[in-house]
């Protein structure tokens, strides 16, 4: 999956930015940027991780569009507004570690753990011991971390100034642990080598000093020196602008022999003495935390110091700039310096695009951006958005509030199923009941039915079958047998009277029979009306029969109801 990363190096002279993306395929440089931090000249320097020269320049990258949406934004935090304290475990279990830590540091940190945001990382076993560490056993399964711990309220405001500008960076890191990501991609590291690396990043304000052994990190500390004090120093004994300082800074060589003017030797004396200072800080650092000869060795190590290795340092940062620092800075420390190594083969030379940036120039100015951007996928050894201020926390808190009303959703649903299958069971069972009771009842009323199939419709059968035949027997209404018997009683005995046909369907009477003469067949029709059993009574052609002794003839007539 491609990621875009910009890493922001938000200094106290510019803001720089490297968006790199990552796949499976390896890294790719997009583009550099760089926005000019521009300090008021009559407001004192403001205490707090942003200044409002800093949100100036940043929010004109936003206006750029040089700070996109959709980049994995990653910053990281000066090192003098972080506590930061080595710690040795006597175990190596990832999970009592993560436990353990913040109350192992919590006595030398002065504020309360839950004001606190600490996170650690791991540094490598120190080449040097003494000899009752090396007799322990227990050694072996020691651990040793870099503990950092910042102030909740600093990264609070921090956060809350860059959401005004629509930043929210993913990763919040340490400014030295920066330079180590950078450090195994641009100057050739090998993993698991003994050699030792010195990081000097000379910013504007400090100097972050980073030692690695092989590729793995050491030690970390931050110098209250930079830049800005070398050109207040050369303001102050030459005499010069501050502008003119800056300028001149990066102008001078320290390494020429004759300078061809006054101006340039007060110039160069005053650069060196800016520079003698922050140089003998970065000793004094090196020779303390990492000592080279038995000297150096702090007592109770001195009888177990072993022999020297390669020590070499590489200097990047705005104080790479400084002509011949670099030099200078070698023959101080007695070491060899080296540069940004884009050999075939070795990891900057496998970076997509890389070849924009001039080797000696830009990438050790974008130290610290470029070792942002190159950050692992899980992000930086050390990261405070974490806790209270872990990245996407409005994002993760809506994705947990929908899966809370999903999950509600599907337990009411689950709830309203297994309502609807209990009332459906309660239903079938008693449907299964009546069935059961209306087969008995089937079975009882009509025995002689064998083969039950559909008892309800059998039963209309049945019905059917019984009113029909309690209709012709005349068990319900009038029967036909009934109006037969009404027709015979209402003909006088003295008429004779032959049927031929007598039809009796749905309350009508049809018949068709012969007489002796017509005034029977009026008598008929009166007699049949005085019955009050009938009515209209209609008589229809009466005629001589072909004997000549009868009158045959049709009735129709209607059968009164019981009501009327």
């Amino acid at each position: 999956m491609r990621q875009t990363i910009l890493g922001l190096d938000i200094g106290s002279a510019s803001v720089k930015g490297v968006r790199m993306t990552r796949n499976f395929r390896g890294v790719r440089l997009l583009d550099v940027f760089e926005a000019p931090v521009v300090m008021s000249e009559t407001e004192p320097p403001e205490q707090g991780l942003l200044d409002s020269a800093q949100m100036a320049a940043l929010s004109e990258l936003v206006e750029q569009g040089q700070i996109k949406k959709g980049d994995l934004i990653a910053l990281s935090i000066p090192g003098d507004f972080i506590s930061t304290r080595e710690l040795t475990l006597p175990f190596s279990d990832l999970k009592k570690i993560e436990q353990i830590t913040p109350y192992e540091v919590e006595s030398e940190l002065p504020f309360d753990l839950e004001a606190l945001t600490i996170d650690y990382t791991f540094l490598q076993k120190p080449l040097r011991q003494s000899a009752d560490d090396l007799g322990r056993e227990a050694s072996k399964k020691e651990t040793h971390l870099l503990v950092s711990a910042i102030q909740n309220t600093l990264i609070r405001a921090y956060l809350q100034d860059l959401s005004e500008l629509g930043i929210d960076p993913a990763w919040v890191g340490e400014n030295p642990l920066s330079l180590v990501a950078y450090a195994r991609y641009f100057l050739g590291l090998k993993k698991g080598s003994e050699t030792e690396t010195f990081l000097v990043d000379v910013g504007a304000t400090r100097t972050v000093l980073c030692h690695l052994r092989g590729t793995s990190l050491n030690w970390v500390r931050t110098i209250p020196l930079g830049g800005d004090d070398i050109t207040r120093t050369m303001m102050a004994f030459s005499g010069l602008t501050w502008e003119a300082a800056e300028a001149r800074k990066t102008e001078i060589d320290l390494s020429m022999d004759d300078p061809t003017n006054e101006q340039e030797i007060i110039e160069l004396e005053a650069l060196e003495k800016g520079l003698s200072a922050l140089s003998l800080e970065i000793e004094k650092s090196i020779r303390i935390f990492s000592p080279e000869s038995k000297q150096d060795v702090p007592q109770g190590l001195q009888d177990e110091a072993q022999g020297p290795v390669r020590r070499v340092f590489h200097l990047c940062g705005g104080g790479s700039e400084i002509k011949g620092f670099e030099r200078q800075l070698a023959n101080n420390l007695e070491m060899e310096a080296i540069g940004v190594n884009f050999e075939k083969g070795g990891l900057a030379a496998g970076i997509a695009g890389i070849d924009r940036v001039p080797e000696e120039e830009i990438a050790p100015v974008y130290a610290q951006a470029f070792g942002l951007a190159l950050q692992e996928s899980e992000g930086p050894p050390i990261n405070f958005r974490r806790g209270e201020f872990v990245f996407g926390k409005e994002t993760i808190a809506r994705r947990h509030r929908f899966v809370s009303l999903t999950m509600i959703v599907f337990f009411l649903l689950g709830l309203m199923g297994a309502d609807l299958y209990l009332h459906y069971q309660k239903k079938e069972n008693r449907y299964q009941n009546l069935k059961s009771e209306v087969r008995m009842a089937f079975t009882e009323i009509f025995p002689n039915v064998k083969n039950v199939v559909n008892e309800l419709a059998q039963t209309r059968t049945a019905i059917s079958e019984r009113q029909k035949t309690g209709a012709f027997l005349g068990l319900n209404e009038r029967s036909p047998l009934q109006v037969l018997s009404d027709i015979t009683l209402a003909i006088p005995e003295t008429i004779t009277i032959d049927v031929f046909n007598l039809m009796i369907d749905d309350g009508s009477v049809r018949i068709q029979a012969q007489t002796d003469s017509f005034e029977s067949v009026d008598r008929i029709r009166s007699a049949l009306l005085a019955t009050n059993q009938f009515k209209q009574v209609e008589m229809s052609d009466a005629k001589v029969a072909a004997n000549k002794a009868h009158v045959r003839f049709r009735i129709k007539m209607a059968v009164r109801d019981a009501a009327e």
